[in-house]
């Protein structure tokens, strides 16, 4: 080994290097004003704080009017005849469907799918083959008593012998006529 090398010994706990080398490329404070870079990135940092904090108060604002327009007196009315109606041709289609049969939705309009699947999609077994379901379900327009906002359930079976029953829904009624009204948005 050539005289004037360093000589490296194993040492326990953490290395720490001495002043001269910590210091190094250190300049000292001088007081007051900071270094460019550094206010740059604190200018920086405030202005996205700002920005978040007066996106957070817009968001609240916003959430709040939300709460009072779903609070008020019309909406909550409107939601009760909705969930009124839904409930009301549910309980007609379990007054014509048993627990087991397999359904099929007939052929009516897209609008009568969408409000049969939001009734009883939850419940009933739709059958994959139409032809082999054990009942047709389908919405019918109609006034008078009995009527869910002026809309009955109806069931077509094909008996024995291809004889076609079709019956009503019974078991509740909401009075009025037309859709329940539309939600807000």
């Amino acid at each position: 080994m050539p005289s004037g090398a360093p000589v490296l010994r194993a040492t326990r706990g953490p290395a720490v290097a001495s002043i001269a080398v910590s210091a190094v490329g250190r300049q000292g404070r001088s007081g007051a004003r900071l270094p460019p870079r550094r206010f740059l990135v604190k200018a920086v940092a405030l202005v996205i704080a700002v920005v978040a904090v007066g996106a957070l108060v817009g968001q609240a604002v916003r959430g709040n009017r939300t709460v009072g327009a779903q609070l008020a007196t019309t909406t909550v009315h409107d939601a009760h005849v909705d969930n009124a109606f839904y409930r009301c041709l549910d309980v007609q289609t379990r007054s014509l469907v048993s627990p087991g049969q397999t359904v099929a939705f007939g052929a009516g309009d897209l609008g009568d799918l969408v409000t049969l699947l939001k009734a009883v999609g939850s419940w009933v077994t739709v059958s994959d083959q139409p032809g082999r379901a054990s009942v047709e379900l389908s919405l019918r327009t109609m006034t008078g008593a009995g009527t869910c906002l002026g809309t009955v359930v109806v069931a077509r079976t094909r008996g024995p012998g291809g004889r076609v029953t079709v019956r009503m829904g019974t078991g509740d009624q909401v009075n009025g006529h037309g859709p329940p009204p539309a939600p807000p948005l």
